[in-house]
């Protein structure tokens, strides 16, 4: 047994982190508000429109017209087209909206995204990039869909059971994804440095708040379906993103633009819910 390398523990660590995250996403949602936000089919037409092909269409468009490096154009792309963040519900509870559409879609996008992800990294990616999209077609199956549908199984069928471990498993979650920050920035903390003059960080944070609009834009007319389209849409599913870049893609730049993404994300999205969920001034 050869010793143990920095790149193998992160490599577990996001294997990990994404079944958890996963499975703990399926014990939070309920077959109730799954098939109510499929009810919803034009607003889940449009949900779906901005989220697989729109925002993936925006990084495309940044991706052609700033020269970027290779790494940092295959990490882009692979987090612009990695929708339904776990922690849509929760932004939409912050903002205090319709988070029963926001968990219906988090499910909705958890399943398609196993064939959109594949799809739209066989189209998008340039053509000097090695990509195996069945590769990763197995992938987001394997982590992603298994243990989400496990999830949904167990609160369909055992409900107090599900009720216990969702605490524990989202707990596990979250402490697995900032080890996972750590070890990334510790590990590639040269890599972050050097993306301050790249321009590659305002790339982001404009994708990121593209998103957002597009999300508000085709909301529908309910102000409390705006502000969930636009959060979940701005929030990108880093975990499936990370594991994709980490099994996939051996450039560190790969990983160090995810992560940056990752945290744009969460600094635009979580205070614009926060704002949003204020209580209007008399």
């Amino acid at each position: 047994m050869g010793p143990i390398t920095p790149t193998a523990v992160i490599d577990l660590v996001t294997v990990v982190f994404v079944l958890a995250t996963m499975f703990s996403m399926g014990l939070a949602l309920t077959t109730a508000e799954v098939l109510e936000a499929i009810g919803r089919r034009r607003l889940m037409a449009k949900s779906l429109l901005v989220n697989l092909i729109l925002v993936p269409l925006l990084a495309f468009a940044f991706v052609l017209a700033v020269p970027m490096e290779t790494g940092h154009v295959i990490g882009l792309l692979l987090i612009a087209m990695a929708p339904g963040a776990p922690f849509g519900p929760k932004l939409a509870e912050i903002s205090k909206s319709d988070v029963a559409f926001a968990s219906g879609l988090m499910a909705v996008l958890g399943v398609v995204s196993v064939a959109t992800i594949p799809i739209t990294v066989a189209l998008l990616m340039p053509g000097d990039v090695a990509a195996d999209p069945l590769g990763i077609a197995r992938i987001v199956v394997v982590t992603q869909l298994v243990p989400l549908i496990g999830g949904l199984g167990v609160r369909a069928r055992y409900q107090p059971v599900a009720t216990r471990l969702h605490p524990p498993i989202q707990r596990l979650s979250t402490y697995l994804l900032v080890l996972l920050v750590v070890l990334l920035t510790v590990l590639y903390a040269g890599e972050m440095r050097q993306l301050v003059g790249t321009g590659t960080l305002f790339i982001s944070v404009v994708v990121v708040v593209g998103s957002l609009l597009l999300g508000y834009a085709l909301g529908g007319p309910e102000k409390s379906t705006r502000e969930v389209l636009a959060t979940t849409t701005a929030a990108r599913n880093v975990a499936i993103a990370l594991l994709i870049a980490t099994t996939s893609f051996r450039d560190p730049g790969v990983l160090t633009i995810t992560v940056a993404f990752g945290l744009v994300s969460l600094v635009v999205s979580g205070p614009v819910a926060s704002l949003w969920g204020r209580p209007d001034e008399a």
